[in-house]
């Protein structure tokens, strides 16, 4: 039986799903690139889990400069043994991720997409920002991410600008915007 986005909820990073994990990156996930690199071996992916919800320091932008790492924590989204998608709460934001990356970053697995795991992996995170104190989340897309428009608009998403993207100025950056109270 074929798993159903309802049947999924989220939880913290786990060495419980380090195969599925693994797994999904074999099939084209891409991990936060700042992340310390998988190649393998358990010491890379323990380093990698503990990497993902660690506060504070610093990290590489794409054009090579440096900002401050946002207080945040990554939650998965699973069912059983099974990782099907992240998502990166940021409870402040730098202004480089008011202009792109926003409060809320997401991905889903690429065996998972097209099946309603993204909308419903942005639903159960709301409430989480929600309860951190946050009345509001802006999050931002490409303007060709028509999978990521459709998952934002669904979960209430209201559209507030656009723009060329910071590093990539010949896409265009669409930026959102969540009422997170209920």
């Amino acid at each position: 039986m074929p798993i159903m986005p309802s049947d999924s909820l989220l939880m913290m990073p786990s060495l419980t799903h380090a195969r599925s994990y693994q797994a999904a990156v074999e099939e084209g996930y891409q991990p936060d690139p700042a992340a310390p690199k998988l190649d393998g071996t358990p010491a890379s992916l323990g380093a990698h889990l503990v990497w993902l919800n660690e506060q504070g320091g610093r990290v590489v932008l794409p054009d090579g400069s440096m900002t401050e790492r946002m207080p945040h924590v990554q939650l998965w989204l699973t069912h059983a043994y099974t990782f099907i998608g992240r998502v990166n709460i940021r409870f402040r934001l730098t202004p480089e991720l008011q202009v792109w990356g926003g409060h809320i970053g997401y991905a889903i697995r690429p065996s998972f997409q097209g099946r309603g795991f993204g909308t419903h992996l942005l639903g159960l995170a709301i409430p989480t920002a929600r309860a951190a104190g946050l009345s509001g989340l802006l999050l931002t897309c490409l303007d060709t991410n028509i999978g990521s428009i459709k998952v934002i608009e669904a979960n209430g998403g209201k559209r507030i600008g656009s723009g060329p993207h910071r590093w990539h100025p010949e896409l265009t950056a669409l930026r959102y915007w969540i009422e997170a109270e209920g």
